[in-house]
């Protein structure tokens, strides 16, 4: 009995699904390219890594995303090519739990934190002002009716002219979305500033979030794209109707654990749209085992002056008023144009990336990124420059851009090493929802075909046997047990065919 009584206990504890490894051995990342960034900007990374024991391609990563998100409003890039393009960068880090991501992305972008808090302090004092002046407004709009109602139409219409339009509130302080669907995204960009980030250091959330969902990612990844490309942005809801958003701007910074990569860089909506062409990737290899710490040691002198140096600079740039139009929430960047040295550097570059496209090139499994790299390295490049120069900058100059492209063929190595495989087979990305959806949703320790069909993603259920071939899967990459003897109890029921959701400590014991 007390043996019985144990097992069902054993059912009944909690457990942690062992995700598949989506990205399988895809080889080591290469150097980052550190000096590049310039004297200011690499030492700032070098403190980042100092301070958060993160490997250096994060610690770049989170660097560019703030000074992209500080500069986008301020300035444009005008290419060779004769387009005007945002100077915005769409950033992908992918690392583990646990790789102190979130750290050094807090550490980076402190001052964007301080500024929005600012922010939203003021928002506050000015939204109990405008309640009372709009209060005070309804009064004298129901005075005005009752004085000139008599006058007929034109009268009433005078009446309101004189009192003018009702005070607006205050605009919203939102600087960075975490996460949130692109509607919402919208909405803030027409009642808030016109330079945002959407930026999340834990990105499962956006990614199995509504806007990704089947019936909602194309808009999504649609509209992301359409910030990078700085057009109009244009949207038709049922309940709003059209709106249409120019002028704005976008930086991206999306961080994700390597059992969530393939949802995004497997996505084929994402690949058909073009939106991962837009996505600067960096996939280091893990530190844990590695940080050790002397509790005596101190932050040196060196780090903290640049760390220092780094967010004095990055809080004057991301609290100077935005260019407008006139009265209008539409930006109004300065354009950024070419050195005519810079003019043929980017031209070479472009040329000699366009000599290995072809069929027996080495970069024709990427020739989606490898198009856009040559406005990558540009954008880059002004994001260095701005950051620099501040409001001086007119023009880009060759020196400065060749440490855009040096950056830009850091990136065009990671895509390479992420994209440029075979595609994840389609089984495989469907055991991958089986095991992010077991370990996020599912709270029971026992599993069946059943449940599966009657609460799992609706993606998978496509009949008894793809079910069954994805449990056979788990099984073997021992996410789930063998099938249990006797069955079990399921969802309050008893079944014949049940598994157990393996423990992690199990499997590391």
């Amino acid at each position: 009995m007390s043996g019985r009584f144990n097992d069902q206990f054993a059912d009944a504890a909690p457990t942690v699904v062992q995700p598949l490894d989506i990205m399988g051995d895809k080889g080591n990342q290469a150097e980052y390219p550190v000096e590049a960034l310039g004297p200011v900007l690499a030492a700032a990374v070098a403190a980042g890594v100092d301070a958060t024991f993160v490997p250096v391609s994060i610690a770049a990563q989170c660097c560019l995303a703030a000074i992209s998100l500080a500069g986008q409003g301020h300035f444009d890039v005008e290419l060779p090519t004769g387009q005007r393009r945002p100077t915005s960068l769409s950033l992908v880090t992918i690392a583990e739990s646990g790789d102190r991501k979130s750290a050094c992305d807090d550490y980076m972008m402190a001052p964007v934190w301080a500024f929005q808090e600012k922010l939203e302090d003021d928002f506050q004092a000015r939204k109990a002002n405008t309640l009372i002046e709009q209060s005070a407004w309804d009064e004298a709009k129901k005075q005005a009716t009752q004085t000139h109602k008599k006058g007929g139409q034109a009268a009433l219409a005078q009446a309101y002219r004189d009192l003018g339009p009702r005070p607006e509130g205050p605009p919203d302080p939102t600087i960075v979305m975490r996460s949130g669907t692109t509607q919402a995204l919208v909405k803030r960009y027409i009642s808030g500033r016109p330079s945002m980030g959407l930026m999340s250091d834990e990105g499962g959330s956006w990614l199995g979030g509504y806007g990704m969902t089947p019936d909602n990612q194309l808009l999504t990844i649609s509209l992301l794209s359409d910030f990078w490309d700085g057009r109009a942005v244009q949207i038709n809801t049922v309940g709003e109707g059209f709106t249409a958003l120019k002028g704005r701007r976008l930086a991206f910074h999306l961080m994700i654990q390597p059992f969530l990569a393939g949802r995004l860089l497997g996505n084929a909506e994402a690949q058909g749209q073009g939106f991962l062409s837009r996505l600067l990737v960096a996939a280091p290899e893990s530190k844990a085992g590695s940080r050790f710490v002397d509790p005596d040691r101190r932050q040196s002198p060196e780090h903290r002056a640049a760390i220092g140096t780094f967010r004095e600079r990055l809080s004057t740039i991301i609290s100077a008023p935005l260019p407008m139009v006139d009265d209008t929430p539409v930006l109004k960047p300065e354009p950024v144009i070419f050195s005519d040295q810079a003019k043929a550097m980017w031209w070479a570059f472009y040329n000699a990336l366009e000599a290995r496209l072809g069929p027996e090139g080495d970069l024709k499994e990427v020739k989606g990124f490898v198009g856009k790299l040559p406005e990558q390295a540009a954008r880059l490049a002004v994001n260095l420059a701005a950051f620099e120069q501040g409001a001086r900058l007119r023009e880009l100059d060759a020196p400065t851009l060749a440490r855009g492209i040096q950056l830009a063929e850091f990136y065009l190595s990671e895509a390479v090493r992420l994209f440029g495989k075979p595609s994840t087979d389609p089984l495989m990305a469907d055991a991958q929802l089986l095991s992010d959806w077991l370990r996020e949703k599912w709270t029971e320790n026992l599993i069946s075909a059943k449940a599966i069909a009657q609460f799992g993603p609706s993606r998978l259920r496509r009949g008894g046997d793809h079910i069954a071939a994805l449990i056979d899967v788990l099984v073997r990459h021992e996410h789930l047990s063998d099938q249990l003897p006797g069955g079990g109890m399921v969802s309050g029921a008893k079944v014949r065919k049940a598994w157990r959701l393996q423990m992690r400590e199990a499997r590391n014991g």
